[in-house]
């Protein structure tokens, strides 16, 4: 973060991608030309060079053009959403491209679209503002310890999923018990290349499939995880439980799954928009578990 207008001691690692050499040349002196934060840029003038560089050293961005002869800006940034979902994407497309690559969101999730032709004092503008948001995320940063229970209030589930996922890095494993079906989600996260076990939250029948309303078999699947020596279970769906249940019942449901995280040396992350539900009941989930806000989520 910026304090009292000097630079901040960080340098961000921004890669770039286009076919146009001289176009990356012009993006570098643009970019590392800004003041009050500083950027070095590495270029790429293909994709597949792009992705090679991603392997070898750690970035805080990429910023690709759209149209490129061997692969799309939005292809490019799809896998480096998959494989490096921390890292911002930003695309620049022509204005006539805009609706194409809106089009293609929930592919490739751009933080930051840049529109052609672009001014040097927008690019810079852009880019500052989104890595100042990036430095407050990652201010944020949260150290999960075995052993307790989280709770990310956040109006979409975004953080209880890009702390959870990390996980797997560390540990290997990671039970999932999401209101969002795989195929869904695997629109979103490589599951393939990752050691995930499952679960979509929902009332229709099928293997992997778990009812909101039988909160003694949700409970009964993640308590045997644990004690079979699972270590971290992201649940994203809490509103559906307190939807088709009591509240008695729900806080009896999450005592035991609290109590059982801190005997076996668990994690457990689970998410609330606090939108739904009142004051009294959220305070008293808030209670059990170590809460964090996150109001832009």
């Amino acid at each position: 973060m910026i304090h009292g207008g000097e630079k901040q001691n960080k340098c961000h690692k921004l890669l770039t991608v286009d076919d146009d050499e001289e176009m990356l040349n012009i993006i570098k002196t643009t970019l590392e030309g800004i003041e009050d934060i500083e950027i070095k840029v590495t270029t790429a003038s293909e994709p597949e060079l792009g992705l090679e560089l991603l392997e070898s050293d750690n970035f805080d961005i990429v910023l690709s053009d759209h149209r490129m002869p061997s692969m799309s800006g939005i292809e490019l940034l799809s896998i480096v959403r998959k494989k490096y979902p921390t890292i911002i994407r930003a695309l620049i497309t022509a204005y006539s491209e805009l609706d194409l690559a809106k089009d293609a969101i929930n592919r490739a999730n751009v933080d930051l679209y840049i529109e052609k032709p672009w001014t040097r004092d927008k690019i810079r503008k852009d880019i500052k503002n989104i890595l100042k948001s990036f430095d407050t995320e990652q201010s944020k940063k949260i150290d999960l310890e075995e052993g307790n229970a989280y709770l990310f209030k956040e109006k979409k589930p975004k953080m209880i999923y890009e702390i959870g996922l990390e996980r797997i890095d560390s540990e290997g494993e990671v039970v999932i018990v999401s209101r969002v079906n795989r195929k869904r989600f695997e629109r979103i996260y490589d599951l393939e290349s990752l050691e995930v076990d499952y679960y979509w939250l929902s009332k229709m029948a099928g293997n992997k499939t778990l009812d909101p309303i039988n909160l003694e078999l949700i409970a009964d699947m993640i308590i045997r995880y644990y004690e079979n020596g699972g270590k971290t279970v992201i649940f994203d769906g809490l509103e559906s439980l307190l939807k088709d249940n009591s509240f008695k019942r729900f806080e009896g449901f999450l005592d035991n799954i609290v109590d059982v995280v801190s005997i076996e040396e668990g994690i457990f992350l689970t998410g609330l928009d606090p939108r739904t539900i009142s004051e009294r009941e959220l305070a008293t989930i808030e209670k059990k578990m170590i809460s964090y806000s996150f109001e832009s989520g």
